[in-house]
């Protein structure tokens, strides 16, 4: 907002001679058309050479500093301000500017009596009620500040700054809804200000504040159009939030205006993964890769849809994970006989837990018992949490009750993070996140304990060699896989996991088919684990079993766009879209409930399921499988197996068909199996955690007595 230019007060000092007040107000009205055409440098030569010829000539040291405040001189200004008052001691705009000149260069409590004193004198001028707002905000008085700013606001609605100075003193008050009303009002009046916007919506996803946030971004996406950032930041979160249809719209804006920006391709791959277009997801990760083919993060993406595609080996995922490796680590890591840990093989190693999944999450599912069977055998155990964004639950409670440390480390650097690991005296550090979200893996990679493991938060290898150890069982990783993992597969006898059965699961119905009615095949998996193979290998079952279906209910299934790459995914290996039923569900007690509708599972390949087929068998569903190659390909043959359900488990895609073909023909066996499965697997090593947690112990405890071992020798050599 400009400041005003007041004419001069036709009152000359009786002692300057007529011509150089003439020349002087000449000189001043240059200055005054000058500014109105926004060209400050010769308005400024205008004015100063006025003011220096009348310096008792009303306004025109005012307009001398407000031409200096145009080149941020504003100690300058302030001096032409305090000649002005001389001249005219009530001078309520030279009054406030001086408020401002002292706020701007760090002064703002001594220019806030300035501020008032000019208000005072005339409290309709909105830019001196805005500083007197800015001025109270930062002496965190909001309050005040918030009142400025509405007078502000009310003597010039169409001030954008005002109304994104409000929105910010809101946020700092914990008013949200009205931030956000007011960033939409600033918006609506300067579409340049999507840049505010965009801070002010990471803040509030900083936050945790998701809501306000996805507000924010789309308003500032639409304030902006023909701008690639906000686009993407749109549809960056919309793709997070599983709106993978509308997200993938703002994506490919923000393609169209920025092709070569790689953060665009990556979340590309991120909405096509979503909707199980593995290929383009793939594609689209090469593609940022080639763009950056030095950036560690950008090859990281590639590895987890890797995962994903038909025909992936162990040998193709082991040589990308050690490319990655080879970009990823930064430096040396420590030695770990160097760790000044007591080496008392004695006693039981202290364990740390890095993760952002310390709540309701399918890895807490799988090792929440364990570690609680863990503490009750003595173990001491530290938690570290890696994202504030992921709210705390009672799974959170319950970690927080077996630790003798429970720590947000989300907001720290790898080095603070790792002197506090040192400080906490952790022997053994837990990776559960691997290459997913809130993972800390350069803290792993520079080695922040004497040993590391990885377990159940990823798919295998991770690339590096600073672990001691990835746990596993025979059955995800069998001896003859070991050369394809860069760590050492530690093997545990009955499972890898401790299954935690979900509460209040609603009881097993009967078999929905039993009395001949339509068969139900159905798939909870994420539409990302489907792909062209599966829909040939489901369409085979299904030409062979006339009567049925498959139910396939997930987040975001609800979308148009998702249900329509899904239908074309598994249209290719001919699957009618009448034969397949999708229900956007994300919450688990509406999905163990639709279980009731399902007579057998089938699960996808080469990535199969983990927490799904567990639930599925909880719900009296047991899963027909493919056993892959890959860790990810041999989830549910592990779990299965561990259940005493092995012969579910199929070797080749022929044996998959059959055996799903079969069973509905044994619709009175797999009601009975239907029955008891629940207690079957309650009673199975899955869910056996002090058998668990027995097995782990002696696993931990051998680690540590050979660190201890290595360590003494050393010390003695």
């Amino acid at each position: 907002m400009a400041r005003p230019l007041p004419q001069p007060v036709a009152k000359a000092s009786s002692e300057l001679p007529s011509s150089n007040l003439r020349r002087a107000q000449d000189l001043h009205q240059q200055g005054v058309a000058h500014a109105r055409q926004d060209r400050w440098r010769p308005a400024l030569r205008a004015f100063n050479e006025a003011a220096r010829l009348a310096p008792e000539q009303a306004g025109f040291n005012y307009c001398k500093g407000v031409a200096l405040c145009r080149f941020d001189r504003f100690d300058d200004a302030r001096e032409a301000f305090m000649a002005e008052l001389r001249v005219m001691p009530a001078h309520a705009p030279a009054l406030a500017e001086i408020g401002t000149c002292l706020a701007r260069t760090g002064r703002t409590r001594d220019g806030i009596p300035y501020l008032q004193e000019g208000l005072r004198l005339m409290p309709n001028m909105p830019l001196a009620q805005y500083s007197l707002g800015l001025a109270f905000l930062t002496e965190s008085r909001r309050g005040e500040a918030i009142e400025a700013l509405d007078r502000s606001i009310a003597l010039d609605a169409g001030y954008a700054e005002a109304y994104r100075t409000r929105g910010l003193a809101y946020v700092m008050d914990g008013k949200f809804d009205k931030a956000v009303d007011d960033l939409r009002a600033a918006s609506t009046l300067d579409s340049q200000n999507y840049k505010a916007i965009l801070e002010l919506g990471m803040n509030f996803g900083a936050a945790a504040r998701e809501q306000q946030a996805g507000r924010l971004f789309e308003l500032a996406a639409d304030s902006a159009p023909d701008v690639a950032l906000p686009q993407y930041l749109f549809g960056h979160f919309l793709i997070n939030h599983r709106q993978f249809e509308r997200g993938l719209g703002y994506i490919d804006r923000a393609l169209n205006l920025d092709p070569l920006r790689v953060e665009h391709h990556v979340a590309k791959g991120f909405g096509v993964l979503g909707q199980g277009r593995v290929e383009e997801a793939v594609a689209a990760y090469r593609r940022a890769g080639e763009l950056d083919p030095a950036n560690a993060a950008v090859a990281g993406t590639l590895l987890f849809a890797l995962q994903h595609k038909p025909g992936v080996t162990r040998e193709e995922l082991l040589r990308e994970h050690r490319r990655w490796a080879t970009l990823y680590r930064p430096q040396a890591p420590v030695d770990r006989l160097s760790f000044p840990n007591q080496p008392d093989p004695a006693r039981k190693p202290r364990l740390g837990l890095v993760s952002a999944d310390l709540h309701r999450h399918a890895v807490s599912f799988l090792v929440l018992r364990a570690f609680e069977a863990l503490a009750a055998l003595g173990y001491e155990i530290c938690c570290y949490k890696t994202d504030s964004k992921r709210m705390d639950d009672d799974f959170s409670e319950r970690y927080k009750e077996i630790s003798v440390s429970w720590r947000d480390v989300s907001g720290m650097d790898e080095p603070t993070l790792a002197q506090q690991i040192g400080d906490d005296r952790i022997d053994v550090l837990f990776d559960l996140a691997g290459h997913t979200a809130g993972s800390r893996l350069s803290l792993f990679a520079a080695r922040a304990a004497p040993i590391q493991l990885g377990w159940a938060g990823y798919v295998g290898t991770v690339g590096l060699d600073t672990y001691e150890g990835l746990i596993a069982d025979p059955v995800e990783i069998p001896p003859e896989h070991d050369a394809t993992y860069v760590e050492r597969p530690i093997r545990l006898p009955d499972c890898y996991v401790c299954y935690h059965p979900p509460q209040d699961a609603p009881d097993v119905p009967a078999l929905p088919s039993l009395n001949g009615g339509r068969f139900t095949f159905g798939c909870f998996n994420r539409p990302a684990k489907l792909n062209g193979e599966v829909g040939k290998a489901w369409a085979r079952i299904l030409e062979q079993v006339p009567d049925s279906r498959i139910l396939m209910v997930y987040g975001g299934l609800g979308e148009t766009s998702t249900r329509e790459a899904i239908y074309r995914v598994l249209g290719e290996g001919g699957v009618s879209p009448d034969r397949v039923e999708l229900v956007g569900e994300a919450e688990q007690p509406k999905l163990l409930q639709a279980y009731g509708e399902v007579d057998l599972a089938l699960d996808p390949f080469p990535y199969s399921a983990g927490v799904t087929t567990l639930e599925a068998m909880w719900m009296g569903v047991p899963t027909v499988t493919f056993v892959g190659d890959t860790f990810a390909g041999r989830h549910s043959a592990a779990h299965l197996t561990a259940a005493g359900l092995g012969s579910f488990c199929a070797d080749s895609i022929d044996d998959y068909v059959a055996m799903a073909v079969g069973w509905t023909r044994r619709r009175g066996e797999l009601d009975e199996l239907r029955r008891g499965l629940r207690d079957r697997v309650a009673a199975s090593p899955l869910c056996d955690a002090p058998r668990f947690a027995g097995n782990l112990s002696r696993e931990l405890m051998r680690l540590w007595t050979e660190w201890c071992e290595a360590r003494t020798a050393r010390e003695a050599a």
